[in-house]
């Protein structure tokens, strides 16, 4: 982690059955960032690995908000021209790709979203760009002053105009500056191509074993396991 960040650390996610158990009922539990296992591959910025995938049915590109409309992912160019510092090349190029996005599906209906704008921090700057389909859970990419950049969870909607509006006088606002060490906030990887693998790789362990039912792939079992033998063990 930045050393100019104290957050909180975690992983928002849902349970990998038989690998990694929900310590209780749940949509999505708060796992130890600590105990992640380690990414053993090379990631570029252009997502040449995750090209390689075939593409998904059920893939996040068909994923949107409940009424079956489609967030405009087209807003990002103007909410990174109101920036001071430009965000990762590895997030422009990622959530401009829609052929990249065919071929991520996610187990709790997950969507791609860019919100409405940017939300200051005493650091830098949050820029939303991934929410669960029930509002559970949000990611955001924080992008430092010196341009340096971590992804974050949070279960609280940042960027959005709809939650920044005054009740009573009907007035769009946004937050003058987001504590990150006081609001329920996580940071939960160091770059955002790496999140991106992780939430893939996760992703498609949840879906062979319970969706698919088949044997995990060498790279998937070397994923799981990478944590640790006594949660494999509680699982």
């Amino acid at each position: 982690m930045s050393k100019i960040t104290r957050i909180k650390t975690g992983w928002w996610s849902f349970e990998l059955p038989g690998c990694r158990p929900h310590p209780r009922p749940s949509t999505y539990s708060l796992f130890s960032y600590e105990e992640l296992p380690p990414i053993q591959t090379t990631l570029d910025d252009d997502f040449r690995w995750l090209k390689s995938e075939p593409v998904k049915q059920r893939a996040m590109a068909e994923s949107g908000y409940a009424d079956g409309s489609k967030p405009d992912l087209g807003k990002l160019p103007e909410i990174i021209a109101q920036l001071d510092v430009k965000p990762p090349q590895s997030f422009i190029t990622f959530m401009g790709a829609v052929d990249l996005h065919k071929r991520l599906r996610s187990c709790t209906d997950c969507y791609f979203d860019v919100a409405d704008h940017a939300s200051k921090t005493k650091t830098g700057s949050l820029i939303h760009f991934m929410s669960d389909s029930q509002w559970t859970v949000h990611w955001y990419v924080h992008v430092g002053q010196s341009g340096e950049h971590y992804v974050a969870a949070s279960l609280n909607a940042f960027g959005f105009a709809s939650v920044d509006k005054d009740a009573d006088n009907d007035r769009i606002y946004q937050h003058d500056e987001i504590d990150l060490e006081r609001e329920e906030i996580w940071y939960c990887s160091p770059t955002f191509k790496e999140f991106i693998y992780r939430f893939w790789l996760e992703n498609e362990i949840w879906y062979a074993l319970v969706w698919d039912k088949r044997p995990l792939t060498e790279l998937q079992l070397a994923y799981v396991n990478g944590y640790p033998h006594s949660i494999r063990k509680a699982a």
